[in-house]
């Protein structure tokens, strides 16, 4: 069956349509002609398989990555760069204009990441066994088959080399993937780095790690942080395990960040493109103008966009769920000599409601996760009087369907994406809305 591909799907898929069905097709590029297999027909879309590609993309290339087409974390890595950004913006404009009819004009051309190759900072792998092996790498995607992933491309170069002697200590050892029903081994591997120095957490069953493995990890260069999770519960999208356990180097990594000094605990998320999170928060701060009274900034994190808004504000709150990352945020906030920057642990509509009640909210800065802003917090921001709304986002559905809600009370001013994640289907948006003048 021939399909003509017409444009981007959010999982960096094309589609294409039969008999006016939307048929998405993985590894199809916008304006190829493919034949296809349909795999899966619903009601209202089809899935279909290349068989082969009648007419190429010109802005199709060879992947860099052998196990790209298996692996489906870099669907884009088949198209140019300047494509992929084009892409990009073509899907975030189609969910916002789809949930919120934002002006299209408003939204800007993707900011393009300074490194397109060796950008992650961090990877979290879950491990199992591999011809006798431990080895690290990713399950295929919606199946239970395992893939030794030997080079990660879009992981830092250095970062690579970490995972690769960590695995040859594991091994050497005799360390076996996770057994479920014994609650013993090896489940995931987290490492984050900054500067040549490493944070290593190894999440495991309700196991010891030898002392030696301790001191043979500790002696990898670079390595700062070493920590153990244990993970037990069998179902749940966590990689850590509600326990956690300091085994050696100091508890925090640290990150020199554009003039701040930050220190990271394991659970605390970071943007994982370091460059890309420096254009982030420059971005945020230069729709932020002339010095305020408030600054409230929810779901905070380890307060780095808090922080990063110092000069912007008398004061500033950040709002965090999470406990580890309210201490880290404090600590960080003293630091940098910052006293007039503070952090809070609870939810974020709870304590918005608080301090809108209290205080005149000059600007909102919000960076939720996918799932967006939930009814509580968009009903609150909607009766409070906060003038100026900086949204960050991560998802353009959700922030569409979002938007859609606070353009009652707000104007959308402009939208500005960036590329945090080369090769993948995803972008970072950011977008200032200001709040609408009552007539009188």
């Amino acid at each position: 069956m021939k399909v003509v591909i017409k444009k981007t799907g959010i999982n960096g898929e094309g589609i294409g349509y039969i008999d006016r069905l939307p048929v998405f097709v993985a590894g199809a590029l916008v304006d190829e002609e493919v034949d296809i297999r349909v795999v899966e027909r619903k009601k209202r879309y089809a899935i279909g398989e290349v068989n082969r590609i009648i007419k190429k993309s010109k802005d199709r290339i060879q992947p860099k990555c052998r196990m790209q087409h298996i692996c489906g974390g870099c669907p884009l890595m088949i198209a140019r760069y300047p494509r992929q950004l084009e892409y990009k913006k073509d899907v975030l404009k189609q969910s916002l204009i789809k949930y919120a009819q934002v002006n299209p004009r408003k939204i800007q051309n993707v900011l393009p990441s300074a490194d397109i190759f060796g950008y992650r900072n961090q990877f979290k792998m879950p491990c199992a066994m591999e011809e006798n092996r431990l080895g690290s790498g990713l399950f295929m995607p919606n199946s239970n088959y395992f893939i030794d992933i030997r080079r990660c491309f879009v992981h830092e170069d250095e970062l690579e080399k970490m995972r690769a002697r960590i695995m040859d200590i594991l091994n050497a050892d005799g360390y076996l993937g996770y057994d479920h029903h014994q609650k013993s081994g090896i489940r995931n591997l987290v490492v984050r780095g900054f500067d040549n120095r490493y944070q290593c957490t190894i999440i495991t069953g309700e196991d010891e790690l030898l002392p030696q493995t301790i001191d043979k990890l500790m002696r990898l260069p670079g390595m700062y942080s070493l920590w153990q999770s244990i993970h037990t519960i069998k179902k749940t999208p966590e990689i850590f395990g509600p326990k956690m356990i300091f085994l050696a180097g100091e508890k925090l990594l640290p990150l020199h960040l554009d003039g701040l000094d930050l220190e990271i605990s394991p659970r605390s998320f970071f943007q994982l493109n370091t460059k890309q999170a420096i254009q982030l928060y420059r971005t945020i701060a230069s729709m932020i103008s002339g010095n305020h009274e408030f600054i409230v900034e929810a779901y905070s994190g380890i307060g780095a966009i808090s922080l990063y808004l110092k000069d912007k504000a008398k004061e500033i709150i950040g709002i965090e769920s999470i406990k580890d990352a309210v201490v880290n945020a404090n600590r960080n906030a003293k630091k940098n000599g910052c006293a007039h920057v503070s952090f809070v642990c609870d939810d974020a509509a709870n304590k918005l409601v608080y301090l809108s009640k209290k205080r005149t909210i000059d600007v909102l800065v919000v960076d939720p996760p996918r799932s967006g802003l939930d009814d509580a917090m968009l009903e609150c921001i909607l009766r409070s009087k906060i003038k100026e709304i900086v949204y960050v986002s991560c998802n353009a559905a959700t922030l569409g369907k979002n938007l859609a809600v606070l353009q009652s009370c707000y104007h959308v001013e402009k939208v500005v994406p960036i590329d945090m994640f080369p090769h993948t289907p995803h972008v970072e948006t950011v977008t200032l809305l200001r709040r609408k003048e009552r007539r009188k």
